[in-house]
């Protein structure tokens, strides 16, 4: 086998496995968030102080000790400039609990969105 030859074997060996990794990478059904977030809402009080509340929802048969809610604060062009960090604890299965947290910034937050809940 000449030198060309066994380099052509390894790249085609190598394209080979590189579509096996694609293959695999491929879209597989989502798996099912054991949480939902409800009622989710940012709010600027009177006297200034600016809030995120909602409802998180366990949807398993499972108590939920420790949650931890990453919430997106953006400006007035929708943009992300900050996030902040929510804690919930002890969410009973097949319950609810609410949450209610102020922002601990001085930016112009115009809004907020959940970007992620982390179960712990």
């Amino acid at each position: 086998m000449t030198r060309w030859q066994s380099l052509a074997r390894w790249i085609g060996r190598l394209g080979l496995l590189l579509m096996l990794a694609v293959a695999g990478c491929g879209k597989d059904e989502p798996s099912e968030s054991p949480v939902k977030v409800e009622d989710f809402r940012y709010q600027e009080l009177p006297g200034g102080t600016r809030i995120v509340t909602g409802v998180v929802r366990n949807l398993t048969d499972q108590p939920l000790a420790n949650l931890q809610l990453e919430i997106g604060l953006y400006d007035r062009h929708n943009r992300l400039i900050g996030t902040m960090q929510v804690p919930v604890q002890d969410v009973p299965p097949k319950g609810r609990k609410r949450f209610r947290q102020p922002l601990d910034t001085d930016q112009d937050v115009h809004g907020a969105r959940v970007r992620s809940v982390l179960v712990l």
